[in-house]
């Protein structure tokens, strides 16, 4: 990569993700609940392993809403990220990529509940299933390139720890589609059933240049690293949502199960449609989602929602609904 990965200021960031500044958000815990750590285990919602992402070239706009990218607020174009796992086509070789080893297991506390219009989410923002050792451990391979980015208040990105937060949420039931898309200005995008949440999928390198943060570092196995010590997802991360995608639906030639909600009220689901084979960007629409009929609330409805899959922006492009703020998450993309 051309330059290190930078941090964002906290009051006014909606860059992601890849370090941030020391300090938990207002409200949250001061210590974390490892259960314990064990060897590794990882399980695999989807049965689906994904070894190839594609992500953008060089001077990909994410100004304005379209497929294949991402429709931030601030606008910029994107910088393909220089590292071994990239080849020249922009295809990313998981395998080649590092995840971050070791084995942490948490206390999860995540509740869901349900007014007429109204869904809202309380937990503590760690999740069900286990993740990598953060900090990242010294002589791993996906050390050195945590330890090259600076981060407030610790040595470099690697010492940052994963910790509990206030997840406070509440969004619309039943939403509605908006006659525009709108654009991403948080770091949050969605709340996990697994219990993390989904982050905005760009982040900046020392250049304040927009990076594809699954094209620039490593991640653990199931897809996720801290940011100012919240835990949350990047990519096709539903091969680590057991526990959430509950029933058959996770089979193949069905469509995969709801794996979160996006912060306008909309469904996240897996990476499987209607007809159970993996949705193509080219089966969704700029906000990296389509209509057609689904499960919702125990019932058959044909509604608007999102999908992950290995093609960016991954997960969420854009807003088709009206996003809530999530306190902590930030606005803007000031830099220091």
């Amino acid at each position: 990569m051309h330059g290190l990965l930078k941090p964002a200021v906290v009051t006014a960031s909606a860059v992601c993700t890849l370090v941030g500044p020391s300090m938990a958000p207002a409200g949250s815990t001061a210590v974390t609940h490892p259960v314990r750590a064990v060897t590794d285990s990882w399980s695999e919602g989807e049965n689906t392993p994904i070894t190839r992402l594609y992500t953008p070239a060089t001077g990909t706009s994410i100004a304005s809403p379209a497929r294949n990218t991402l429709y931030a607020c601030r606008g910029g174009t994107l910088t393909r990220p220089d590292r071994p796992w990239i080849d020249a086509h922009g295809v990313i070789d998981v395998l080649k990529r590092p995840f971050v080893s070791g084995t942490m297991r948490w206390h999860s506390r995540l509740r869901v509940t349900t007014t007429a219009t109204r869904r809202h989410f309380k937990g503590n923002g760690l999740p069900d299933h286990a993740t990598g050792h953060f900090p990242v451990q010294k002589g791993t391979p996906a050390y050195k390139y945590y330890a090259e980015i600076p981060a407030h208040g610790y040595p470099n990105a690697a010492a940052i720890p994963i910790k509990p937060w206030n997840l406070d949420v509440t969004v619309p039931r039943n939403p509605s589609v908006a006659a525009k898309p709108t654009c991403i200005d948080q770091l949050t995008t969605g709340m996990a059933l697994a219990g993390g949440t989904f982050h905005l999928e760009v982040a900046t390198d020392a250049q304040d240049r927009p990076v594809d943060p699954n094209a620039a570092l490593p991640l653990d196995r199931c897809w996720g690293h801290p940011y100012d010590t919240q835990y949350h997802y990047h990519g096709p991360s539903q091969t680590c949502f057991g526990k959430a995608s509950r029933g058959p639906a996770h089979a193949r030639g069905r469509h995969s199960p709801l794996v979160g909600y996006a912060i306008d009220g909309f469904g996240i689901y897996g990476p499987r449609g209607e007809d159970g084979k993996i949705v193509r960007n080219r089966d969704l629409d700029v906000c990296h989602g389509h209509t057609h009929a689904i499960t919702w609330d125990g019932r058959k409805v044909v509604m608007y929602h999102y999908h992950l899959n290995g093609e960016y922006p991954y997960s969420i492009g854009c807003f088709r609904g009206t996003p809530v703020t999530v306190p902590g998450s930030g606005h803007g993309w000031r830099h220091r």
